[in-house]
């Protein structure tokens, strides 16, 4: 009798584990204007839905008057997976990153075929606080990129 128990308690419990895709939904907590710095950088990412189901939004850094970098960035699904775009001022092509998941409270995208970054995270630690980084192998060198954002918007 215990075995039957057992038994139907895995059943159950197997079959009540949702396996739910994420959608857009889950990255609008990144929605807003978020500015941080570090160093002698000024960094700053602004996002916004748009129709379609997609976040777009901008970011850049600033040392002193100097722009460092600026991009164009997306979150958009792609047939059944959702990808982080970003175009990067100078580049031809947007490099798309793919959802890969969550590790504990951050959000993972991957392009492993990428030169650098391979890897692109964002971490809430609060509603007004978000950490981002990129890393991966640059020129075979292990490197890492990151930024501390507040909320401003």
């Amino acid at each position: 009798m215990k075995n039957i128990i057992l038994f139907t308690a895995v059943i159950l419990m197997f079959f009540s584990c949702k396996n739910e895709k994420p959608s857009i939904n889950d990255f609008k907590w990144l929605e807003g204007k978020w500015a941080g710095t570090s160093k002698d950088l000024n960094s700053f990412e602004e996002w916004q839905p748009l129709e379609g189901n997609l976040l777009e939004g901008v970011g850049g850094g600033m040392s002193g008057t100097d722009t460092v970098f600026s991009e164009k960035i997306k979150i958009e699904p792609r047939g059944e997976d959702i990808f982080y775009s970003v175009a990067v001022e100078g580049n031809d092509a947007s490099v798309g990153f793919k959802f890969t998941g969550y590790k504990n409270d951050s959000i993972i995208f991957e392009n492993p075929a990428h030169d650098f970054p391979q890897r692109v995270v964002y971490y809430r630690t609060s509603n007004d606080k978000l950490y981002a980084c990129v890393d991966g192998k640059d020129t075979g060198v292990y490197s890492r990129i990151e930024f501390s954002y507040l909320k401003s918007k």
